[in-house]
């Protein structure tokens, strides 16, 4: 009997230890910075532009449609692991339309260390100052990719945008979360939720969905959540035989994207 209370009171100790860790470590297990591709920058440099918030500078690039004034004006949010210096070469060859990509803080050139709070805030702060004075046709869309996603939603709350586009969208961090790590209290433990799926309901908006069929990071079955109790019109396009990190490589990716800027 004492050796079993005592494997027990180990065992607890033990969990309470991987739950602590797991608390001190998220963001590590969430954010993955690093610097931006020498190469894409110096061919992005003449679109490069610094945006300075009150408490640090975002650096990004404000890359221009072929006709800017005819074209909607899009902010871009990235992934948790996504250098969108890289991004804005495949944007730039691929896409008719302006686009404002600025990195995460600490991403690239961006000052500061990246939370939900920061980056909503960035947010809504990059919004302020590029939504008015960058030439485009009146329209203007939310894109976000993974991580992105629920920094595209949130802005979508916030300020006015006309349409969104997700690419493999989650319905919360929490539970994405919940999935990977069932045998932990994850909402107790956790300090970015991203919950999308609480805001959706409210975005009459229209908005397109770009779900990989094998997305080994976010399954389908997470952004169906999130489709599921979107407020507007939604266009559901699942790329075949696409991954989580190979679905911007597809043929239909950019095709289903340039449709959907037609017809905003």
């Amino acid at each position: 009997m004492k050796a079993m209370v005592t494997f027990l009171i180990i065992a607890a100790l033990g969990y309470a230890g991987i739950c602590l860790l797991v608390f001190l470590l998220q963001d590590q297990m969430l954010f993955f910075p690093h610097a931006s591709d020498a190469s894409a920058v110096a061919q992005l440099k003449k679109w490069q532009r610094s945006i300075q918030t009150p408490d640090g500078l975002l650096s990004g690039w404000v890359i221009p449609a072929r006709d800017p004034k005819n074209a909607p004006l899009v902010f871009y949010f990235g992934g948790n692991a996504e250098d969108v210096s890289v991004t804005g070469l495949d944007i730039s060859d691929n896409a008719n339309a302006n686009f404002v990509l600025m990195n995460y803080r600490g991403y690239g050139a961006s000052e500061g260390t990246p939370s939900e709070s920061a980056l909503f805030s960035d947010a809504l702060f990059v919004y302020e100052a590029l939504a008015n004075s960058t030439p485009h046709n009146g329209t203007i869309v939310a894109f976000g990719r993974s991580l992105g996603s629920g920094v595209a939603v949130y802005l979508s709350t916030h300020r006015r945008i006309d349409a969104l586009v997700l690419v493999t969208p989650y319905d919360s961090v929490r539970n994405v979360a919940r999935r990977r790590f069932s045998w932990l209290p994850v909402s107790r433990l956790l300090r970015h939720p991203f919950d999308s799926i609480a805001l959706a309901p409210s975005l009459d908006v229209p908005a397109l969905f770009l779900v990989a069929e094998y997305d080994e990071v976010i399954p389908v079955p997470h952004a169906r959540n999130l489709a599921d109790v979107w407020g507007g019109t939604m266009q559901w396009v699942l790329i075949e035989d696409a991954t989580h990190n190979s679905i911007g490589g597809e043929a239909d990716y950019w095709r289903s994207i340039g449709r959907f800027f037609n017809e905003l």
